[in-house]
């Protein structure tokens, strides 16, 4: 039978914790967690409730007055070129959809009452009680899009 026998002196120890504090720094860098980077969008608002989404709808100067459907909906793995298109518009409005991937969200879609047309629908896409992203368009062939900005042709 053999014995090993170390001594532990002062300055092996403060190695020691050293080593493993480095190592420690280097697997938090190395593997982030995916959902702290989620929880920090930029203009995330909370909405929890219906009167918190219409608030938040309202701020951006928007009047609706249904909502006309709500559906789970899973933010892709794997972003096409059109998801690809359609998060460079979130990103322009503060938001960014690479955050959640594989991620569960609800959409909400409400008709828009003041846009200067008919026919405007908004999207809110909600994660966790959070807004992270959306959209005002028509249906029409010949229609538009754009991020959740503040309406264009709400009076001042």
């Amino acid at each position: 039978m053999n014995i090993y026998t170390f001594k532990l002196t002062r300055r092996r120890l403060v190695a020691a914790v050293l080593a493993a504090a480095v190592l420690i720094i280097l697997i938090i860098i190395a593997f982030p967690g995916r959902r702290g980077r989620a929880e920090q969008t930029s203009n995330a608002v909370s909405v929890s409730t219906e009167d918190e989404c219409l608030e938040y709808i309202r701020s951006l100067g928007y009047e609706t007055d249904e909502l006309v459907g709500k559906k789970q909906v899973v933010i892709p793995d794997e972003f096409s070129e059109v998801y690809q298109s359609y998060n460079e518009m979130q990103k322009q409005c503060g938001f960014d959809l690479e955050k959640y991937k594989g991620r569960q969200a609800l959409l909400r879609t409400y008709t828009v009452t003041n846009y200067g047309e008919e026919g405007i629908l908004l999207d809110l896409l909600i994660c966790k009680n959070k807004v992270i992203g959306g959209a005002v368009y028509t249906a029409d062939v010949n229609g538009f899009m754009h991020g959740l900005i503040p309406n264009p042709a709400a009076k001042s």
